[in-house]
């Protein structure tokens, strides 16, 4: 009984199966050396020497590996080339999967995939759709944008980098497959639903993957759907090496999701860098105007407290020593009118110092009263000096013109600032606070 007799029923456990499925290739003499052509995909040579890639055409992938002794005496190969792949065919059975054991490569034209992409190239750039005068002009302070892609990784390193660079900037995500068949015709429309969006730009990501899985960003209605976009675009859909027509066409690149973030939050970034640099600078000033006007104050106590006590000291010993003297001469005649003006004198001393002491109080407040009038004017100073600075910073803000009502008109990608540079019937783009407009002149009247 053969293994695929159709006449009983054999009942076996996985591993049997395998075994005798194995058995059965390696009986066969046409899959003991059999030359396969295909296109290279998944191309992984491995620390080892040995090789794994994949083989397949528009139908069909075989996998298939190569040891070392085989593999360096293969051709220079790589990912979107054909060859043919001569060898054995085998079974792996820990995962029930066929397998091509390649023993020799050679190469056969270019690959069916590649030589499309690249006559879809040569179309669209004999379009001029490549050109960089089409370009768009990025924002430079954008407040938001639309997230074209799938739910995943990159998405994820996308928003978690914008936030922590540029927390003010809100991405939008519209959603899509980017892999598989039919995913170009989603990614097309999920840009077509970004470009309604009130963005200031749209990001495309991928995030890697095979070449295959890469496709549809090298496909027509991706391209197109791009250029269609009413607002610049970026994409970061590969690592480095890979390139795609969706890249030469977007307005920026990029090859991760963490890098096309950092360029998006890069002039907020740069802002708000000067802006807290500014603050603290305005800070280390205020501070050091408090502790220099805290010393003055207590060194205007200190003084104030010992010119007092010396000058009270000074009439006290004076009377101490008038009575002294006094006492040696005790007079009795004369004692008890010398005893009043002594009192007098006292009291004509305590007064006059409690008036120095009031006038020396009386100075001091002064004092603190203009050196608060002078810190508070520093500080009053220091703050407009910052909101000359912001305004100065908003100036600069290049879309500013743009929200009052004034447009940037461009023909052929080039600034008009003379009429007379147009004529009637020419093509203009005029760029508004949001949105571009199209138009032809109808009619020139330069300035006299």
């Amino acid at each position: 009984m053969t293994l695929f007799d159709e006449t009983q029923v054999l009942q076996l456990t996985v591993s049997q199966f395998a075994e005798r499925l194995r058995g059965w290739m390696e009986r066969r003499p046409e899959l003991r050396r059999i030359a396969i052509a295909g296109e290279i995909s998944e191309w992984k040579p491995q620390a080892n020497g040995n090789v794994y890639f994949n083989l397949k055409d528009d139908r069909a992938v075989l996998r298939c590996f190569a040891f070392r002794n085989e593999a360096r005496n293969f051709p220079n190969v790589s990912d979107g080339g054909a060859v043919i792949a001569t060898g054995a065919v085998g079974i792996w059975e820990r995962r029930s999967e066929y397998q091509l054991r390649v023993l020799d490569i050679a190469p056969f034209g270019v690959g069916a995939i590649a030589a499309k992409v690249e006559a879809l190239r040569q179309r669209l750039q004999a379009e001029g759709i490549f050109d960089q005068a089409r370009k768009r002009v990025f924002p430079r302070f954008p407040r938001r944008v639309a997230l074209v892609s799938a739910r995943g990784k990159g998405a994820a390193d996308f928003e978690s980098t914008l936030r922590e660079r540029a927390p003010n900037v809100r991405a939008i995500f519209v959603e899509t497959r980017v892999q598989g068949d039919g995913a170009e015709l989603d990614i097309a429309d999920a840009l077509e639903r970004a470009s309604r969006e009130d963005v200031d730009a749209v990001v495309v990501l991928r995030g890697g993957g095979s070449y295959e899985d890469r496709y549809p960003f090298n496909t027509e209605v991706v391209v197109r759907a791009i250029v269609r976009s009413r607002h610049p675009v970026v994409t970061a859909i590969g690592h480095t090496g890979d390139y795609h027509l969706a890249d030469a066409v977007a307005d920026a690149v990029f090859k991760t999701p963490t890098a096309a973030a950092e360029y998006i939050a890069g002039s907020w970034s740069e802002v708000t860098s000067r802006l807290l640099h500014h603050g603290e600078r305005l800070a280390r000033a205020i501070d050091a105007i408090v502790v220099r006007a805290s010393q003055l104050r207590d060194a205007g106590n200190s003084d104030l407290e010992r010119v007092g006590l010396r000058i009270v000291g000074a009439k006290r010993a004076l009377l101490a020593a008038r009575i002294t003297r006094l006492e040696r001469l005790n007079p009795q005649r004369t004692l008890a009118d010398v005893r009043t003006r002594l009192a007098q004198g006292s009291g004509r001393l305590d007064t006059a110092a409690a008036r120095l002491v009031s006038n020396r109080q009386r100075m001091w407040g002064t004092m603190r009263e203009r050196l608060d009038r002078a810190v508070t004017a520093v500080q009053t100073k220091a703050a407009s000096g910052l909101a000359r600075r912001q305004a100065a910073l908003d100036r600069c803000d290049p879309l500013a013109p743009l929200a009052r009502g004034y447009a940037i008109v461009t023909t052929n990608g080039a600034v008009v600032r003379d009429a007379a540079a147009l004529h009637a019937g020419d093509p203009i783009e005029a760029r508004l606070e949001r949105g571009m407009l199209a138009a032809r002149v109808e009619s020139v009247s330069p300035n006299e």
